[in-house]
């Protein structure tokens, strides 16, 4: 990509299609200091489509919306893939030079994934070196989507009116809030666990430093739980969704720190009822992410995080907060993707003492133009890039 973002003091605008939800965050830095500029969210109605066309019309519609409302500058947009488009697999190469290892992984990807990809439907992160055997090689993670949906994804975008500079993978973007807090060279070995509770699923990133090793998307979101919930209390899944969404919101905004003795609730009322309900759920995911945890001990051997982030709209839930931090044994908190950033100008959406945890990938996709800004090292973006 040209670096035509060097020196521009408004952003991209950075936008987020979920799969129930539009978010769209735009930054801009004055004298150094970053600010959120203009924000925007839609939440799908109840009972209307959540894929084919009429969900995309949807979400054209209310892109437009949110642009024609808000304070919004520019129609430039940096978007992500998400992890329902994309092919994800962890290899094992030998050391090899950087040429061998682009024709390697092209080889590799097309093994793997059964199809030839063009340059920029294929990305690498090279997740460090580690031993196998009494041999050294290289762990890397592909990244890959087929042509079709780069594609229709450029051109939902354009509907829009929204010009594409660059159209990033989402696992980078959920760990770059918390990358850029990775300066000091203490921070090199620091083991960072985001896990994102999205509506559809749950989205697992581990890193190492400012390294990625770990990308895992699991199957267990919020509609899982809310179903969960409309079984054990014979509702409607509309009537159980709303009343997650009421105690989740009522947790998230309380006085009470929610980090600070995860979650007690009196046996007999309606939120220790929704533990009870959701419990098997979440042990669940637990078990999955603890299996993603154990694949990193042992492949880069003896690598343990202190605790794990939580991210997304789901990760206010305090269930799910005390549950997963029963199962896996560490410290789960809520996490801070905005944290530093002036967020005074625009309503990012209640109180949420600050957090804000489900702004994490707008504000990683924000944070793009940040590293562009930084005139950090092109190559990490140049050779190895998913980009319109």
């Amino acid at each position: 990509m040209l670096d035509f973002l060097v020196g521009k003091k408004r952003w991209p605008i950075a936008l987020d299609i979920g799969t129930d939800c539009v978010k769209m965050l735009q930054m801009q830095s004055v004298g150094g200091n970053m600010s959120v500029r203009a924000s925007g969210h839609w939440q799908a109605p109840h009972g209307e489509p959540r894929s084919g066309d009429p969900w995309r019309q949807l979400v054209i519609g209310a892109v437009k919306e949110m642009l024609q409302r808000g304070n919004f500058a520019g129609n430039r947009v940096i978007t992500a893939l998400s992890s329902n488009d994309l092919m994800i697999k962890n290899v094992r190469l030998p050391l090899m030079s950087p040429t061998e290892t682009d024709e390697a992984i092209r080889w590799e990807a097309k093994e793997r994934f059964g199809c030839d990809f063009a340059p920029d439907q294929l990305h690498f992160l090279n997740a460090g070196q580690i031993r196998q055997g009494t041999e050294s090689c290289q762990e890397v993670i592909l990244l890959a989507s087929p042509g079709e949906l780069v594609e229709s994804h450029v051109a939902m975008l354009k509907e829009m009116g929204l010009i594409p500079e660059y159209i990033d993978a989402e696992p980078q973007a959920m760990f770059r809030p918390f990358e850029r807090m990775l300066r000091r060279r203490a921070d090199e070995n620091e083991i960072s666990v985001i896990v994102d509770l999205g509506h559809s699923s749950t989205k697992v990133v581990v890193g190492r430093g400012r390294d990625l090793v770990l990308v895992k998307k699991i199957d267990i979101g919020g509609k899982d739980l809310a179903e969960a919930v409309a079984r054990q209390l014979n509702l409607s899944f509309e009537e159980a969704s709303e009343l997650r969404l009421q105690i989740i919101g009522e947790h998230a905004n309380s006085e009470r720190d929610p980090e600070s003795d995860g979650y007690k609730a009196d046996p007999n009322s309606t939120s220790w009822t929704i533990v009870d309900a959701v419990r098997g759920k979440v042990e669940e995911l637990g078990r999955e992410i603890a299996l993603c945890l154990r694949y990193c001990s042992v492949t880069f051997r003896g690598l343990r995080p202190r605790r794990v982030m939580l991210t997304g709209g789901q990760a206010y839930d305090p269930a799910v907060m005390k549950l997963l931090g029963e199962q896996l044994n560490i410290e789960c908190q809520i996490g801070r993707p905005l944290h530093g950033i002036d967020t005074s100008a625009t309503d990012l959406g209640g109180n949420r003492r600050g957090m804000l945890a489900e702004w994490n990938l707008c504000a990683g996709l924000s944070f793009r133009s940040a590293q562009y800004e930084r005139s950090l090292r092109k190559s990490d973006h140049e050779r190895n890039q998913l980009s319109a």
